[in-house]
């Protein structure tokens, strides 16, 4: 419960800047209460210490070269994919995870990195060259935004391509999106217990709130 009320306290202000290491160690809090948000950000300080990279592709190389951090491919699915210390516990996540992941080991190293809410995908833009972009669920080899297009175009089968795509989002919104993503996990499996944690966290936000409340009311009248 009290991972839960951190988070409340965390996310009620919208025009504060949301620390993404502490909510995304927040939410794998409230999913186990075995888990200790701080052993979470502890473990992301402990990566970062040990990464010497001193610009944006030798810490991509260091987290996501060859036998280290990774997209499930395989079951790709899973909420664990989502929930940090299951993350970092299994070297495993899905485009947004590894984002988050770049970006806060990142910013304890002085390497800016923006987060791209790309639809169909999740990116990271280096803060130094804005031109360059990377996908850390595939490799951990820079793109730039024709390949960034490309990938768009065949993760969707569409031909809509807009630059904006490849706009820098907030903090807010990548939290409200991981959010997103275990909502639909869990419906999709049906696991009604699963999916009342993560309304109950989305339903902190204001503006989820006004949507989602009668969804939430239908939810608690839901017997499992």
């Amino acid at each position: 419960m009290q991972n839960a009320e951190s988070f409340r306290e965390l996310v009620e202000n919208p025009t504060e800047v949301l620390p993404l290491d502490l909510a995304v160690s927040l939410i794998a809090g409230v999913a186990n209460d075995s888990v200790q948000a701080t052993d979470i950000v502890t473990a992301l300080d402990d990566l970062a210490s040990r990464c010497k990279a001193s610009n944006a592709c030798e810490l991509m190389t260091f987290l996501f070269g060859s036998g280290k951090f990774a997209g499930n491919t395989i079951n790709f699915d899973e909420a664990e994919n989502s929930l940090f210390d299951r993350v970092l516990e299994r070297r495993l996540g899905i485009p947004i995870s590894l984002c988050v992941l770049a970006i806060e080991v990142g910013r304890r190293k002085n390497i800016e990195l923006f987060a791209i809410g790309m639809p169909g995908n999740f990116l990271v833009q280096n803060g130094q060259d804005k031109t360059q972009f990377f996908d850390p669920y595939r490799n951990a080899e820079p793109i730039d935004s024709q390949q960034c297009a490309a990938l768009y175009r065949n993760l969707t089968s569409l031909d809509d391509w807009d630059d904006g795509f490849l706009r820098p989002v907030s903090n807010r919104m990548v939290i409200i999106r991981m959010l997103t993503n275990l909502k639909s996990i869990y419906a999709r499996k049906n696991d009604i217990a699963g999916l009342r944690w993560v309304m109950r966290l989305r339903l902190m936000f204001p503006e989820i709130a006004s949507i989602e409340n009668e969804q939430w009311a239908r939810l608690m009248r839901t017997t499992n």
